[in-house]
């Protein structure tokens, strides 16, 4: 009987450590795949970041660019002025 019991508390003790240690293992795992979620989720943040930066450049160009067509447009309009002068005072004489 004594035998039989201390075979029995053997067992019961065997199993508790293997099922810790498949605990343990598994814990290692989902500790491994969020520490992995995160690398990702930091990766995703700076690329977001860098994006961010590079529209408010581009934003930038642009309003160079409309601003420099705003100004060639104006002198083109000058200059069509000046033409359509000239063309009225040479049809005149």
């Amino acid at each position: 009987m004594k035998t039989t019991m201390m075979k029995t508390a053997a067992l019961v003790l065997g199993l508790g450590l293997l099922a810790g240690c498949a605990s343990t293992d598994r814990m290692d795992k989902m500790e491994a795949d969020i520490a992995n979620a995160q690398a990702t989720a930091d990766a995703a943040m700076k690329a977001a970041k860098q994006a961010q930066l590079d529209a408010a450049s581009a934003q930038g160009t642009a309003d160079s660019a409309m601003s420099a067509a705003s100004a060639a447009q104006a002198t083109a309009d000058e200059c069509n002025e000046r033409c359509s002068r000239m063309s009225e005072k040479a049809m005149a004489k």
